[in-house]
């Protein structure tokens, strides 16, 4: 890559290209200053402190119109080139068009936010936005800020506390809880009884060395006696072994509602109170201000919206 001589170029008003382009155009000072908004006598000296800089006249009046000379017609190429390369970075906060855009979105996601959220945004993407990829990764909130501030993700979801004044964020939900059983291998009725709850067995989502996963203090917190067999990073799991054994698995609401009907899972609220957790789209600002990560985020929320709308 070429190495910019910012100390050199600091000398040369980089507005004096703007001038040379629309003399280019215009090839007369007058309608040339019209163009840039300017008064006659600042074009004057634009052209003046030109011709001084690049060691040529540029222009030669010729009757009624100013001629270019050799040297600016071989100027205007490059310029123009590099005025229109200008334009379109400037404007390429509007210039995104997810129909016809190609762009590949890294998103980190919290365990108890990818399965569903993911299915969402992307039948809504899929169709409308077919160069757009995503690439999805796991995180915590051990983790999450650095890979922001280091550009290994755009953005992230999920109930991650923490982050600076430069992480900025949005609530999309309250992540909840309720238990999940089946009826044909626990003979319990919702809403489950606290003593019913503690003397059962319990498969939990975890994505640590804990048995307890998520949940952990959340249950200590309330006071509750609980015995885990049973721990993995993936809702698939906890729900196909409900399906078998004869657990209790405690699981966030948005995903019980959408998952638990399909494996034949009744659901009971928990019979203890359950803390908030907030589930929140975190991104860094440094892209607070472009366009394309703008849309997804907006995308992400119309998501969010219309999976969490009451039925």
């Amino acid at each position: 890559m070429t190495r910019i001589d910012h100390f050199n170029l600091r000398s040369f008003d980089l507005n004096l290209m703007l001038a040379f382009d629309a003399l280019m155009q215009e090839r007369s000072v007058t309608r040339a200053a019209a163009c840039l908004h300017i008064r006659q006598p600042a074009m004057s000296h634009a052209l003046s402190t030109l011709r001084l800089l690049l060691e040529d006249e540029l222009f030669i009046r010729v009757g009624y119109q100013m001629e270019p000379t050799l040297k600016a017609r071989e100027l205007h190429g490059p310029i123009r080139e590099l005025l229109s390369a200008s334009q379109k970075l400037l404007l390429s906060r509007s210039n995104f068009d997810p129909a016809t855009d190609e762009r590949t979105f890294k998103i980190g996601l919290s365990i108890q936010s990818e399965s569903q959220l993911v299915s969402e945004l992307f039948a809504d993407i899929a169709i409308s936005a077919p160069g757009v990829k995503l690439l999805l990764s796991p995180t915590s909130k051990e983790q999450v800020y650095d890979a922001l501030d280091g550009e290994r993700i755009d953005l992230a979801i999920g109930y991650l506390p923490g982050g600076s004044g430069w992480h900025h964020r949005t609530q999309l939900f309250d992540l909840g809880a309720v238990c999940c059983f089946h009826p044909a291998l626990l003979p319990f009725k919702s809403p489950i009884q606290l003593d019913q709850y503690q003397a059962s067995r319990h498969a939990m989502i975890s994505a640590k060395e804990s048995l307890y996963g998520y949940m952990e203090e959340a249950i200590h917190d309330a006071g509750v006696a609980i015995t885990p067999v049973l721990a993995a990073p993936s809702f698939l799991t906890l729900f196909a072994t409900v399906t078998r054994a004869p657990l209790l698995t405690t699981v966030p609401s948005i995903v019980a509602r959408r998952y638990a009907p399909m494996f034949g899972l009744e659901t009971s609220p928990l019979p203890f109170a359950f803390p908030s957790f907030p589930v929140e789209l975190i991104w860094h600002a440094r892209s607070q201000e472009d366009g394309a990560s703008q849309w997804l985020r907006d995308r992400v929320q119309a998501c969010v919206k219309a999976m969490t709308a009451v039925p």
